[in-house]
């Protein structure tokens, strides 16, 4: 796929329905710099036996504009790599952790920071039919199934985002 490097706009995309959560803080009162891993660790829970959660990282500019920094996605089935494939039971919450990969960043004053979670970012990434089958298989339009999706965030089950904070003017 060719899509452009570099920061992109996300207004478009969370404006559409059933878009996803969106996890906005308050302006930065002064500049903060990350530097290293960004993980996003989810306690969900799906109707489906898979679904996908992304997680996106993203800088909402005193201008308005929302631009997407980085991303990352799990795929439910997959979220124990060692166990391999395991299919998401209903009603059970799954801990889920998110990898964005590394950045180095410089948050600017009056920033804010957003987690953006869905569950879907074609055509970046492949769709899941939310089906449970292989990642590989070859699903028809039958196969796919809407998923209903819930992020947990009570004491026993908290979601949350790990940012490696460098530096940070004084607040």
């Amino acid at each position: 796929m060719l899509i452009d490097a570099g920061p992109r706009d996300q207004r478009p995309a969370q404006v559409l329905p059933d878009y996803g959560l969106i996890y906005r803080g308050e302006p930065l009162p002064a500049d903060v710099t990350i530097a290293g891993n960004v993980r996003v660790t989810l306690n969900i829970s799906s109707d489906c036996p898979d679904t996908d959660f992304v997680a996106k990282l993203v800088e909402l500019l005193p201008d308005g504009r929302t631009m997407l920094l980085m991303d990352g996605i799990t795929r439910a089935m997959y979220r124990d790599p060692v166990a391999g494939a395991q299919r998401l039971e209903p009603e059970r919450v799954y801990p889920l952790v998110i990898d964005l990969g590394d950045i180095c960043h410089m948050f600017r004053a009056d920033s804010r920071l957003e987690i953006d979670v869905t569950s879907s970012n074609f055509p970046r990434r492949a769709r899941n039919t939310n089906s449970g089958n292989a990642v590989l298989a070859k699903d028809r339009e039958d196969a796919i199934r809407v998923a209903t999706n819930t992020i947990h965030h009570a004491p026993a089950t908290p979601s949350f985002v790990e940012l490696p904070v460098l530096s940070r003017g004084v607040i």
